[in-house]
Protein backbone atom coordinates (compact mmCIF):
# COMPACT_ATOMS: atom_id res chain seq x y z
CA UNK A 1 0.00 0.00 0.00
CA UNK A 2 1.36 3.15 -0.83
CA UNK A 3 2.66 5.61 2.09
CA UNK A 4 1.70 8.78 2.72
CA UNK A 5 3.21 12.06 4.47
CA UNK A 6 0.30 13.29 6.74
CA UNK A 7 -1.34 16.57 5.37
CA UNK A 8 -0.09 20.38 6.61
CA UNK A 9 -2.66 23.12 7.36
CA UNK A 10 -2.09 24.41 4.21
CA UNK A 11 -5.15 23.53 2.07
CA UNK A 12 -4.87 21.53 -0.97
CA UNK A 13 -5.49 22.27 -3.93
CA UNK A 14 -7.89 20.62 -6.08
CA UNK A 15 -8.37 21.01 -9.76
CA UNK A 16 -11.06 20.42 -11.66
CA UNK A 17 -13.63 20.69 -14.69
CA UNK A 18 -16.99 21.57 -12.95
CA UNK A 19 -19.65 19.07 -14.50
CA UNK A 20 -17.25 16.09 -13.63
CA UNK A 21 -18.50 13.34 -11.70
CA UNK A 22 -15.21 12.41 -11.13
CA UNK A 23 -14.76 15.89 -9.31
CA UNK A 24 -17.94 15.45 -7.48
CA UNK A 25 -16.21 12.19 -5.99
CA UNK A 26 -13.58 13.98 -4.74
CA UNK A 27 -15.23 17.40 -3.37
CA UNK A 28 -17.63 15.40 -1.43
CA UNK A 29 -14.52 13.00 0.00
CA UNK A 30 -13.00 16.18 1.38
CA UNK A 31 -15.94 17.57 2.60
CA UNK A 32 -16.62 14.53 4.84
CA UNK A 33 -12.95 14.67 5.74
CA UNK A 34 -13.67 18.50 6.74
CA UNK A 35 -10.11 18.78 5.65
CA UNK A 36 -9.59 22.81 3.74
CA UNK A 37 -9.16 22.80 0.05
CA UNK A 38 -9.02 25.45 -2.76
CA UNK A 39 -10.62 24.28 -6.05
CA UNK A 40 -9.27 25.77 -9.21
CA UNK A 41 -12.25 25.12 -11.83
CA UNK A 42 -11.54 25.02 -15.89
CA UNK A 43 -13.74 24.38 -18.59
CA UNK A 44 -12.15 21.88 -21.32
CA UNK A 45 -9.82 21.90 -22.96
CA UNK A 46 -8.30 24.79 -20.79
CA UNK A 47 -7.97 21.98 -17.68
CA UNK A 48 -4.71 20.40 -19.24
CA UNK A 49 -2.83 23.56 -19.02
CA UNK A 50 -3.45 23.17 -14.87
CA UNK A 51 -3.06 19.18 -14.78
CA UNK A 52 -0.43 18.92 -17.16
CA UNK A 53 2.26 20.75 -14.83
CA UNK A 54 1.02 18.77 -12.15
CA UNK A 55 1.79 15.62 -14.31
CA UNK A 56 -1.91 14.55 -14.97
CA UNK A 57 -3.58 14.70 -18.91
CA UNK A 58 -7.74 14.49 -17.05
CA UNK A 59 -9.85 15.74 -13.47
CA UNK A 60 -9.58 15.55 -10.58
CA UNK A 61 -5.52 16.11 -9.50
CA UNK A 62 -5.08 17.15 -6.04
CA UNK A 63 -2.14 18.93 -5.22
CA UNK A 64 -1.07 18.66 -1.71
CA UNK A 65 2.42 19.94 -0.16
CA UNK A 66 4.33 16.68 -0.57
CA UNK A 67 2.75 15.39 -3.68
CA UNK A 68 0.70 15.23 -6.74
CA UNK A 69 -2.64 12.68 -6.98
CA UNK A 70 -3.60 12.35 -10.64
CA UNK A 71 -6.77 9.60 -9.94
CA UNK A 72 -9.91 9.81 -8.60
CA UNK A 73 -9.42 6.33 -6.60
CA UNK A 74 -5.99 6.54 -5.69
CA UNK A 75 -7.00 10.22 -4.02
CA UNK A 76 -10.29 8.54 -2.41
CA UNK A 77 -7.20 5.73 -1.01
CA UNK A 78 -5.08 8.99 0.29
CA UNK A 79 -8.09 10.76 2.08
CA UNK A 80 -8.91 7.44 3.60
CA UNK A 81 -5.02 6.83 4.62
CA UNK A 82 -5.04 10.76 6.49
CA UNK A 83 -8.85 10.43 7.54
CA UNK A 84 -9.93 9.55 11.17
CA UNK A 85 -10.78 6.55 12.37
CA UNK A 86 -14.71 7.45 12.34
CA UNK A 87 -14.59 9.21 8.99
CA UNK A 88 -12.50 6.21 7.10
CA UNK A 89 -13.62 5.37 3.67
CA UNK A 90 -12.11 1.61 3.53
CA UNK A 91 -13.05 -0.80 5.92
CA UNK A 92 -10.61 -2.61 8.17
CA UNK A 93 -11.70 -5.98 7.47
CA UNK A 94 -9.94 -7.53 4.60
CA UNK A 95 -13.41 -8.84 3.14
CA UNK A 96 -15.25 -5.85 2.72
CA UNK A 97 -12.40 -3.88 1.83
CA UNK A 98 -12.00 -5.86 -0.88
CA UNK A 99 -15.60 -5.55 -1.51
CA UNK A 100 -15.80 -1.60 -1.66
CA UNK A 101 -12.62 -1.98 -3.56
CA UNK A 102 -15.07 -3.84 -6.60
CA UNK A 103 -17.62 -1.94 -6.33
CA UNK A 104 -15.17 1.69 -6.68
CA UNK A 105 -13.79 -0.29 -9.39
CA UNK A 106 -17.21 -1.23 -11.10
CA UNK A 107 -18.68 2.32 -10.55
CA UNK A 108 -15.46 4.32 -12.11
CA UNK A 109 -15.25 1.98 -15.01
CA UNK A 110 -18.38 0.97 -15.79
CA UNK A 111 -21.18 3.06 -14.46
CA UNK A 112 -19.05 6.51 -15.10
CA UNK A 113 -18.12 6.04 -18.54
CA UNK A 114 -21.56 5.09 -19.32
CA UNK A 115 -23.20 8.13 -17.71
CA UNK A 116 -21.01 9.89 -19.77
CA UNK A 117 -21.98 8.73 -22.95
CA UNK A 118 -25.51 8.91 -22.08
CA UNK A 119 -25.21 11.76 -20.92
CA UNK A 120 -23.52 13.85 -23.29
CA UNK A 121 -25.18 12.29 -26.52
CA UNK A 122 -28.17 14.29 -25.50
CA UNK A 123 -27.07 17.13 -23.82
CA UNK A 124 -24.74 18.11 -26.63
CA UNK A 125 -26.88 19.25 -29.07
CA UNK A 126 -27.86 22.17 -26.78
CA UNK A 127 -25.12 24.63 -25.86
CA UNK A 128 -27.20 26.08 -23.83
CA UNK A 129 -27.22 23.63 -21.32
CA UNK A 130 -23.80 22.47 -21.59
CA UNK A 131 -22.63 26.04 -21.05
CA UNK A 132 -23.54 26.29 -17.39
CA UNK A 133 -22.30 23.36 -16.42
CA UNK A 134 -18.65 23.98 -18.11
CA UNK A 135 -18.58 28.03 -17.19
CA UNK A 136 -19.57 28.00 -13.59
CA UNK A 137 -16.60 29.20 -11.43
CA UNK A 138 -13.77 29.04 -14.02
CA UNK A 139 -11.87 32.06 -15.39
CA UNK A 140 -13.80 34.71 -17.08
CA UNK A 141 -11.30 34.44 -20.53
CA UNK A 142 -12.31 30.54 -20.60
CA UNK A 143 -16.21 31.70 -19.96
CA UNK A 144 -15.36 34.18 -22.85
CA UNK A 145 -14.27 31.36 -25.35
CA UNK A 146 -17.02 29.15 -24.67
CA UNK A 147 -18.81 29.78 -28.19
CA UNK A 148 -15.77 29.15 -30.12
CA UNK A 149 -14.33 26.53 -27.88
CA UNK A 150 -17.95 24.38 -27.54
CA UNK A 151 -18.00 24.04 -31.84
CA UNK A 152 -14.25 22.10 -31.95
CA UNK A 153 -14.70 19.92 -28.30
CA UNK A 154 -18.38 18.90 -28.96
CA UNK A 155 -17.03 16.88 -32.33
CA UNK A 156 -13.74 15.78 -30.02
CA UNK A 157 -15.40 14.82 -27.27
CA UNK A 158 -17.66 11.96 -29.53
CA UNK A 159 -14.43 10.96 -31.12
CA UNK A 160 -12.97 10.45 -27.99
CA UNK A 161 -15.22 8.74 -26.32
CA UNK A 162 -17.26 6.54 -29.00
CA UNK A 163 -20.66 9.23 -28.62
CA UNK A 164 -23.51 7.46 -31.13
CA UNK A 165 -26.87 6.54 -30.50
CA UNK A 166 -25.65 3.13 -30.97
CA UNK A 167 -23.24 3.74 -28.03
CA UNK A 168 -25.65 5.76 -25.93
CA UNK A 169 -28.30 3.02 -25.88
CA UNK A 170 -25.33 0.30 -24.74
CA UNK A 171 -24.58 3.35 -22.20
CA UNK A 172 -27.98 3.25 -21.06
CA UNK A 173 -28.04 -0.86 -20.47
CA UNK A 174 -24.63 -0.71 -18.90
CA UNK A 175 -26.36 1.86 -16.09
CA UNK A 176 -29.75 0.23 -15.37
CA UNK A 177 -27.17 -2.72 -14.93
CA UNK A 178 -25.62 -1.38 -12.46
CA UNK A 179 -28.39 0.58 -10.80
CA UNK A 180 -29.99 -3.39 -10.71
CA UNK A 181 -26.41 -4.47 -8.82
CA UNK A 182 -27.35 -2.31 -6.85
CA UNK A 183 -30.45 -2.51 -6.27
CA UNK A 184 -30.15 -5.99 -5.31
CA UNK A 185 -27.41 -5.82 -2.56
CA UNK A 186 -29.88 -3.27 -0.79
CA UNK A 187 -32.72 -5.71 -0.76
CA UNK A 188 -32.13 -6.78 2.70
CA UNK A 189 -32.62 -3.76 3.91
CA UNK A 190 -29.40 -2.89 4.56
CA UNK A 191 -28.35 1.10 4.86
CA UNK A 192 -25.09 1.03 3.17
CA UNK A 193 -23.17 -1.00 0.34
CA UNK A 194 -21.05 -2.51 2.41
CA UNK A 195 -20.70 -3.53 6.23
CA UNK A 196 -22.52 -1.57 8.41
CA UNK A 197 -20.97 2.37 7.41
CA UNK A 198 -20.89 4.75 4.78
CA UNK A 199 -17.68 3.74 3.03
CA UNK A 200 -15.81 5.07 -0.91
CA UNK A 201 -18.27 2.49 -2.25
CA UNK A 202 -21.71 4.27 -1.60
CA UNK A 203 -19.79 7.73 -1.86
CA UNK A 204 -18.43 6.49 -5.21
CA UNK A 205 -21.69 5.23 -6.66
CA UNK A 206 -23.88 8.23 -5.31
CA UNK A 207 -21.82 10.43 -7.21
CA UNK A 208 -21.59 8.79 -10.44
CA UNK A 209 -24.94 8.43 -10.31
CA UNK A 210 -25.92 12.00 -9.78
CA UNK A 211 -26.15 12.46 -13.76
CA UNK A 212 -28.64 10.12 -14.24
CA UNK A 213 -30.96 10.78 -11.12
CA UNK A 214 -30.16 15.15 -11.32
CA UNK A 215 -31.01 14.66 -7.04
CA UNK A 216 -31.70 18.12 -5.39
CA UNK A 217 -29.02 20.78 -4.79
Amino acid sequence: MTQYNKPTDRPVRLITIPVSHYCEKIRWALARLEMPFVEERHMPPFHRLATRPAGGESTPVLITASHNLIDSAEILKYLDSIAPEESKLYPKDPTERQHVEELVNLFDSGLAPAVRQWFYFYAFSQAQLIQPLWCEGVPWFERIFFPVVFRWMRSTVFQMYTINAESSKVAHQSIYQIFETVENLLTDGRTYLVGDSFSAADLTFATLAAGVILPAN
